[in-house]
């Protein structure tokens, strides 16, 4: 990664990013992002990864905090303290930041309201979650301290975006359980950045696939039990289910040795566009799901997919259009569903070139950028 020289006179926006992380691979996830935002905007970047590490981005400087572990609140404290640092620094050259980004309303969302605070610039928060959905504390076994949580994310959420002068959704109704927010909050609508120069067409197998997790979120269960249930009707289909499971106990009982049920390892990113462009089929069958960014790739292969009917999945999947949907949660429409694909190689063609079209023609780097710009710009022009 290289960056740019800044000079003291450059009148660029300048930027403080907060990302939640933890990343893998700082060049794969930033590189193209950040240096198309310089075209416009300079600025600094923090964010929890593997390993700790500083990196000029076009006219970014990222710092990378590794993850500790041990103790998620001596991390997150660093973390803000590290976002701090930046801060007074830039304060300290005389070239202070205009907005301070962040990434999710909680994590990033109270660093950056920490931040903000201390110096009242405008704090932009995206919120990349349905933090109001019970599926996403499913993971508690105990309910009370389920509920417990969610009010808890939920209460922060709330607090944090009523103080935000700018506020980037992924799909209209997000917030429907936050009352109110401030009369001159700028609200944007509209997809993250994928890069999906990646994923092309590789030809069809008879593979139905699945990228992702965790487990019980994504919706596995359903998958496999769907699978199951029609795949004796289609004896030249598989299913492939491809993510990290740190405890693949669940996954293993549901799959249950089925012949035609492969579990595949994680992989690169770069081996995702092989295994999502050779695909016949796609299927994400969350139970709560923001946006679901594996759909723009599979759409960008041109692949006929399958989505679950929630969240910010219906903003990329128009059913029957370029896509089908299914009830969340419900087996026998998404066992449905596989069966109208699987057994018409016409409808696979079709959805499958109408959702190519479509993500070259709406979510392209350049719309993005237009509306990434003209939405930082809008919350800058309404707090001079």
């Amino acid at each position: 990664m290289t960056g740019q020289p800044i000079s003291p006179k450059d009148s660029r926006t300048r930027l403080l990013l907060l990302f939640p992380g933890p990343l893998h691979n700082l060049q794969e996830y930033f590189s193209d992002r950040l240096t198309r935002l310089s075209e416009d905007f300079r600025g600094s970047v923090v964010v929890m990864g593997e390993q700790a590490g500083r990196a000029p981005v076009g006219a970014f400087d990222v710092t990378m905090l590794q993850v500790r572990g041990g103790s998620w609140v001596r991390d997150f404290f660093r973390y803000v303290r590290t976002a701090l640092r930046a801060s007074v620094d830039a304060e300290r050259r005389n070239d202070p930041f205009d907005a301070v980004i962040t990434y999710d309303p909680l994590k990033t969302g109270l660093a950056g309201l920490v931040v903000t605070n201390r110096r009242r610039i405008p704090l932009i928060v995206e919120v990349n979650g349905d933090y109001a959905n019970p599926a996403v504390y499913s993971d508690i076994a105990n309910p009370l301290a389920r509920a417990f949580k969610r009010r808890g994310f939920v209460l922060l959420e709330r607090q944090v975006l009523r103080r935000a002068s700018g506020i980037k959704l992924l799909f209209p109704g997000q917030l429907d359980h936050i009352a109110s927010l401030r009369q001159r909050t700028v609200v944007r609508t509209f997809p993250n950045y994928v890069d999906l120069s990646f994923f092309r067409d590789l030809g069809e197998t008879k593979e139905v696939l699945f990228v992702g997790h965790p487990f019980y979120l994504k919706g596995v269960d359903l998958l496999i039990e769907a699978f199951k249930r029609v795949c004796s009707g289609f004896p030249e289909w598989k299913l492939k289910i491809l993510g990290w499971f740190p405890d693949p106990s669940e996954l293993n009982r549901a799959v249950d040795g089925h012949p035609r049920i492969e579990i595949h390892p994680p992989v690169a990113r770069a081996e995702v566009a092989t295994h999502i462009g050779r695909c016949g089929i796609f299927v994400l069958p969350s139970r709560t799901e923001a946006m679901g960014r594996v759909l723009l790739e599979a759409m960008a292969c041109g692949k006929p997919r399958i989505g679950a009917n929630v969240g910010g999945i219906p903003t990329v999947i128009e059913d029957g259009v370029d896509g089908l949907l299914f009830r969340s949660g419900d087996i026998d429409q998404l066992a449905q569903r596989l069966s109208e694909l699987m057994a018409d190689p016409g409808l696979r063609r079709r959805l499958g070139k109408q959702g190519a079209t479509r993500a070259r023609d709406e979510f392209t780097p350049q719309s993005y950028f237009e509306l990434i710009r003209e939405f930082y710009g809008a919350v800058l022009q309404t707090t001079q």
